[in-house]
């Protein structure tokens, strides 16, 4: 090949597996997604499982929508946070 790149080579960058996603190519909706350690009793852990079978939902996601939900009618401090672009209890 004339450009130097052997047959079948991909430029850096470029995911090895076709389902794979490029580093920084995935979409977030809201922002920046960070993992934190909730230690939830046994039958909460039940529920929401239960819950997120049955509306087909990802449980980190429903998780997060009910937190977020129940922290924007009575969490403190709401002033020091801006209010979020959707509405929660729209998803």
């Amino acid at each position: 090949m004339e450009d130097g790149k052997e047959a079948g080579s991909k430029p850096a960058g470029e995911p090895k597996r076709r389902a794979a996603k490029a580093p920084g190519s995935a979409s977030r909706q809201r922002g920046k997604t960070v993992r934190v350690q909730l230690h939830l009793d046994e039958m909460t852990v039940k529920r929401l499982g239960v819950h997120c079978a049955l509306v087909s939902r990802n449980q980190s996601a429903e998780a997060g929508r009910i937190l977020l939900s129940y922290l924007l009618q009575h969490g403190r401090g709401q002033e020091i946070f801006d209010k979020p672009d959707f509405d929660p209890d729209a998803l």
